[in-house]
């Protein structure tokens, strides 16, 4: 039995695979994405600055040079001609699709069409861990690098095409995103390395040619990227965080939280927001992958050995934090996945039902995590829509923040759902923190919102807050109306404070000023 099906027999598949891929996209008016938001608030405010006092009062655009401009210039482009709900359902359908096609491009590279089991693993890349953190400039990042990938190898056979469209696609990623840039450029070693062991030919002579035409790509990027304050981050920060905490005495329990994150990171690579499930999840994902090619039933391409076996490194020794960026080593089982399910194929040698049975695994994985993450998201739009009926009915004013009280104390109550919530107030006209460092983004917060972004990271670092706390903090700031999340069944009331709405688990407070 042949379970690598041409063109023709695949489409049902393919077709199947998208439909499911865009369900979760359609039972909600807005997506429980953590930091998606954030950089989606930075695109209205670009897209908005010149049209409304109240933002240019508070934000000035930034624009410089800077290794993350990908989807600050597409974003803000869109939010230009389209509504700012839209606009963002947009670009997450392209954040989410970016992946997938690229492992489709570089699985039909590798294999010489497209297998079965690239398009059901992809279906399960579109949605992951990293997309529920809302790392948007990552996740394209991640698609140009697959599809870059794919064609450094289709192009083996006309290296001046090869060198010349690469050089291009290596410029674009690092505009993109730098780490994607960086990572992709370790891979693309391993993937000649790897044709180098193939051929037979390990001379030095060659091994230079080979790294010399790699280093060419990197030169243009790698100009830029010491000219942008980016660069000032460095690998100082990790460094001097892990000495910190080996002088406050707390370094072996720094280095337990980072095994406990990386974990996490792995298991719940193809996440559905739901934490207990996607631990179970993962453990028979990576099983089936693993114990797939330890009993022979998977192969993984040639090419691809070495780099999916740096991944692995990769997993376990990436710093948690480079150049300002967070988060790497949840960004690497990630990549990992995506490589797998491009170079993964069914083995001919194996046993016909063992192949099926894979395929169907597999298949069944898919469905399943997108049925969890569709009755979730559905569960989330309906508190998304009761907000953003309290905003339509409120005037929330010209400046808005949001706390988040529990999740900062206790990480297991941590409610993706309720980080957007503080974001959706600037389609109200009302000014919030968001993402505007300049040294990352071309976005800097000016005006009396400085002390409302403030009056936040303070509360945020500090654990010691309760509600009423955080709130008169926030009100000496001047912020105006605040968003919250909590699990107690009622909302509590705050002195200084009336409650305009509430719906389980948010409340929208507002500060009572002086008529």
């Amino acid at each position: 039995m042949n379970i690598a099906p041409q063109s023709r027999s695949l489409r049902p598949v393919l077709a199947l695979t998208l439909l499911v891929s865009l369900v979760p996209l359609c039972v909600t008016p807005i997506l429980p994405l953590t930091d998606f938001y954030a950089h989606i608030a930075r695109y209205y405010i670009l897209a908005r600055l010149p049209d409304f006092d109240v933002l240019q009062e508070n934000y000035e655009a930034a624009w410089q040079l800077l290794p993350n401009l990908g989807l600050d210039v597409l974003g803000t482009g869109i939010m230009k001609v389209l509504p700012p709900l839209l606009g963002a359902k947009l670009i997450a359908g392209l954040i989410i699709a970016a992946p997938f096609a690229g492992i489709l491009y570089l699985s039909r590279v590798l294999h010489g069409h497209l297998p079965v089991l690239s398009v059901l693993l992809a279906g399960l890349v579109a949605y992951n861990h990293i997309l529920i953190w809302g790392f948007s400039n990552f996740l394209l990042g991640l698609g140009v690098l697959l599809g870059a990938t794919g064609y450094w190898i289709a192009a083996q056979n006309r290296p001046v095409r090869q060198l010349a469209v690469t050089a291009c696609l290596g410029l674009i990623l690092f505009f993109i995103h730098g780490l994607a840039f960086a990572l992709w450029g370790l891979l693309l070693s391993m993937v000649e390395l790897s044709l180098a062991l193939s051929s037979g030919n390990m001379g030095p002579r060659v091994l230079i040619r080979r790294a010399a035409r790699l280093a060419l790509i990197a030169v243009a990027p790698a100009l830029l990227f010491i000219q942008t304050k980016t660069a000032g981050g460095g690998v100082i920060t990790p460094v001097t965080n892990l000495l910190a905490h080996a002088e406050q005495g707390t370094l072996w329990r720094r280095l337990g939280t980072e095994a406990y994150l990386r974990m996490d990171g792995i298991l719940r690579v193809a996440d559905s927001t739901w934490r207990n499930f996607d631990w179970g999840f993962g453990l028979v994902l990576w099983g089936l992958l693993i114990g797939g090619l330890l009993a022979g039933i998977l192969q993984i391409d040639r090419r691809m050995k070495l780099a999916a076996a740096v991944c692995g490194v990769l997993v376990l020794l990436m710093p948690p934090n480079l150049f300002g960026v967070g988060h790497l080593s949840e960004r690497i089982p990630l990549l990992m996945l995506a490589l797998l399910a491009a170079s993964l194929s069914l083995n001919p040698d194996a046993k016909p039902i063992s192949r099926r049975a894979a395929v169907a695994s597999i298949a069944g994985l898919l469905l399943v995590r997108n049925l969890m993450l569709t009755v979730g998201w559905y569960q989330d739009g309906k508190i998304y829509s009761a907000y953003l009926d309290a905003l339509s009915r409120h005037d929330t004013r010209t400046l808005g923040a949001g706390v988040y009280i529990e999740d900062a104390r206790d990480a297991w109550v941590f409610k993706p759902s309720c980080r957007p919530l503080s974001f959706l107030m600037i389609f109200n006209g009302t000014a919030v923190p968001t993402f505007a460092n300049p040294t990352q983004q071309p976005l800097r917060i000016t005006g009396a919102l400085t002390h409302v972004q403030s009056t936040v990271q303070k509360i945020v670092l500090e654990a010691n807050h309760t509600l009423p706390s955080a709130l008169n903090a926030l009100s000496n700031a001047k912020a105006d109306t605040i968003v919250t999340c909590s699990t107690e069944s009622f909302p509590p009331q705050v002195q200084g404070f009336e409650i305009l709405a509430a719906t389980e688990p948010w409340i929208l407070y507002q500060r009572i000023t002086s008529k």
